[in-house]
């Protein structure tokens, strides 16, 4: 394959570059236009739930995470509507974007069409990316977390402004979820690992835009201080080592190569490993060294917390994007080297694209059809059937004269309320420091007969029996999806209250 240089210096491979281009554009188009007929069809999850009902309070904070997702989702049921889709559409678009700006960052580091449209055609064929639509922190984390990075190239590249944009979206990761704490780290790491960048370190520049950073999150820092940092002991509860557990690290591994795409991984550890170890041309080197920097901070806290506890699959997010472009230089680079390792890695890179657009293809078919059914082991069982569910609750609450619902913990509580009517109080009788962003349920709510639900075999019946006296199993009632009965509710009768039902 020639290579050949266009008169701006971009590196072009003949024959190459416009048949990737035409397939990343395609991909991505293809993928988002999925994905937005998939949102309005498919029931929210409770943590969406969860956040929908955040949006309608809005706060500088809540319990469990800082209130991007809520202002994410306000914003986007403004524009959109109150219905799943609505709910989902400005994180589906958000997401939607990002295969532009991943291909936008590996140009401007690699100054390579190829490297660029691959980028992005890795990103959006890896596994990962099929659950993008669901509106969680996740959304606006991996949005800002890389805007904040191609600030960062910007500072690369020359532009003293791009530390303007890392700071702003530095700020605004930081207002998404905590682990925009580690881009952080590894931005103060890439400062000091490429040599072109160290001299950032004794200019104001780079300290500005901290400092621009935390002034954005402190309204968030304020209402935790008001809250007796509520956020911040939830989160860092985790952090504290547990007993030595080396199954979780098994786990994670696994997961993250097949969340990523298995020939994606290795296609980014070649890159990786080309950098630290021998390496191609010096700016080329450089810009992977940059690339591994910023996301090794959050990579080793990942490794070492899962030695004693699970990471969940989207706690690594925000690293993908990187390991995306990084694995495109490494394919890029290998389809001009000699050797069977170089081989190796250029066929990951070819392969990749369509062994995870089709994986995504079959988690789509199955999660719009049921096809193919998985019976009890279907990851997608814990969606649906809420809508159907909440209807018969509310009809019996109204023929009871019901004056509330008492939900057995915050999932069923907010997917309840969601898809309710609204006539009748859904209320978590525990946690209710989950729920201080509402006003709470007035003082002789339970004064009324009313009526409570919860899983079967849950126990929810004896732990209403020490606060009600009267405590009555009226009905049992299936969660159905795919006409498949997954899950079964206990519905009681409770009056009597014993004052205080709510508690912490």
């Amino acid at each position: 394959m020639v290579v050949k240089e266009d008169v701006a210096g971009v590196r072009l491979l003949e024959g190459g570059a416009p048949r990737v281009v035409i397939l990343a554009v395609a991909a991505g188009s293809a993928l988002l236009a999925a994905q937005l007929w998939l949102i309005g069809r498919v029931e929210l999850t409770f943590d969406e739930a969860y956040y929908t009902l955040w949006s309608r309070h809005l706060s500088w904070g809540y319990l469990d995470h800082p209130p991007m997702v809520a202002a994410w989702i306000r914003a986007s049921t403004l524009m959109f509507g109150g219905s799943e889709f609505g709910v989902r559409a400005l994180n589906t678009l958000g997401c939607g974007a990002l295969p532009a700006l991943i291909g936008w960052i590996a140009w401007r580091l690699f100054r390579s069409i190829e490297t660029a449209a691959l980028a992005a055609l890795l990103w959006v064929s890896m596994p990962l990316v099929a659950g993008a639509p669901i509106a969680t922190p996740d959304g606006p984390l991996v949005v800002f977390w890389t805007l904040a990075l191609a600030g960062l190239v910007e500072v690369w590249r020359g532009r003293a402004t791009g530390w303007a944009v890392g700071g702003l979206a530095l700020g605004l990761g930081l207002l998404s979820k905590f682990t925009a704490g580690f881009l952080a780290a590894g931005a103060a790491l890439a400062l000091l690992a490429t040599p072109s960048l160290r001299p950032w370190l004794a200019r104001p520049a780079p300290y500005l835009a901290a400092l621009g950073a935390l002034a954005l999150f402190s309204p968030f820092l304020a209402w935790n201080a008001s809250h007796d940092w509520a956020t911040f002991a939830k989160q860092f509860g985790r952090v504290p080592p547990r007993e030595f557990a080396p199954r979780y690290m098994l786990e994670f591994v696994a997961s993250q190569i097949g969340l990523m795409n298995p020939l994606t991984a290795v296609a980014a550890a070649a890159a990786i490993g080309s950098a630290l170890w021998r390496g191609p041309p010096a700016p080329e080197r450089e810009a992977r060294v940059l690339l591994a920097a910023t996301i090794a901070p959050a990579a080793a806290y990942f490794f070492v917390h899962a030695l004693h506890d699970r990471v969940q699959g989207n706690w690594v997010a925000p690293l993908y994007p990187a390991l995306a472009i990084l694995a495109a230089s490494g394919a890029v680079e290998a389809r001009t080297a000699p050797g069977a390792r170089a081989r190796i890695v250029g066929a990951a890179g070819r392969w990749a694209p369509p062994l995870g657009l089709a994986a995504i293809g079959l988690v789509y078919l199955h999660v719009a059809t049921g096809f193919p059914a998985l019976g009890a082991l279907d990851p997608a069982a814990r969606i649906g059937g809420w809508r159907e569910l909440t209807r018969d609750i509310d009809a019996r609450a109204r023929d009871e004269g019901a004056h509330f619902i008492l939900a057995h913990g915050y999932a069923a509580t907010s997917l309840l309320t969601y898809y309710g009517d609204g006539s009748i109080p859904v209320v978590q009788r525990d946690e209710r420091r989950r729920w201080s962003f509402e006003p709470a349920p007035p003082d002789d709510l339970f004064d009324a007969p009313g009526l409570a639900v919860g899983a079967a075999n849950s126990g929810y019946g004896e732990e209403l029996a020490a606060h009600f006296r009267r405590v009555e199993e009226i009905a049992r009632m299936p969660r159905r999806t795919a006409g498949r009965e997954v899950e079964t509710f206990v519905l009681f009768r409770v009056s009597g209250a014993i004052i205080p039902v709510l508690s912490d």
